[in-house]
């Protein structure tokens, strides 16, 4: 029986940069021409089941032009290339998750008053990350966001948030659970859309790839395609 393929593509929140949607159609349009030649048979994005029918809604607006594209990665990028490929739809896996008990915000904060050592650590890896980033354009975003050493160096943070707060208070580990949660959701989602002659190109934040390939990977039910060799140079 043969495996269905699964590629992650790492991107950025298109929400919050707004600009760089208006001034680089261009490169959209490049980067949905590129995946093209996957030729995907199913597109996954980062959106939840319960929005599953305004999805639904919206995809059959763009496909009749009755819908201008948001600034939103699954609207600028997974619409149009669905369109592309004549898809009928595209398919939400994120799950809802409540991050806030704790939030991140709150593993900071205690790691900066109770732990100010492994603090400083997070920061330099933090520090790092940056100089590794390339926001130059939309291109080049794409191109470090997916890149092996860069989600490497992202997940060094996560495993540096474990030992934030002690035994009697696994505040970076009780965040983490919530996170793990999330990727598990998602990885089990991704699994459920899977028929064994699928291709399915995953949209999903950067900061999900190291998780899900891993659970992909581990449950031997995948053949994981990098996005790499298609991502425009």
């Amino acid at each position: 029986m043969s495996k269905p393929e699964v590629m992650l593509l790492g991107t950025f929140h298109m929400a919050m940069e707004p600009q760089t949607v208006n001034e680089q159609q261009d490169h959209i349009h490049t980067v949905v021409e590129a995946f093209k030649k996957y030729n995907p048979t199913k597109i996954a994005v980062e959106k939840s089941f319960l929005i599953e029918e305004e999805l639904d809604r919206k995809y059959r607006e763009f496909l009749s032009g009755e819908l201008k594209p948001t600034y939103d990665e699954v609207e600028q990028i997974a619409f149009r290339l669905a369109h592309e490929l004549e898809h009928p739809r595209v398919y939400p896996v994120d799950e809802v998750v409540d991050m806030n008990t704790p939030s991140l915000n709150q593993v900071f904060e205690w790691a900066k008053e109770h732990q100010p050592e492994l603090f400083q650590e997070i920061l330099e890896v933090q520090s790092k990350l940056k100089k590794m980033e390339n926001d130059e354009d939309l291109l080049h975003s794409l191109s470090y966001i997916n890149r092996p050493d860069y989600i490497q160096e992202l997940q060094r943070v996560y495993m540096k948030l474990a030992k934030v707060g002690d035994r009697q208070h696994q505040v970076g580990v009780q965040w983490l659970k919530q996170w793990h949660h999330r990727d598990l959701a998602i990885s089990a989602n991704i699994a459920r859309i899977a028929g064994p002659h699928d291709r399915i190109l995953v949209l999903i934040g950067g900061d999900h790839l190291h998780l899900l390939n891993q659970f992909l990977s581990d449950s031997g039910d995948f053949i994981i395609q990098s996005p790499r060799s298609y991502l425009p140079k």
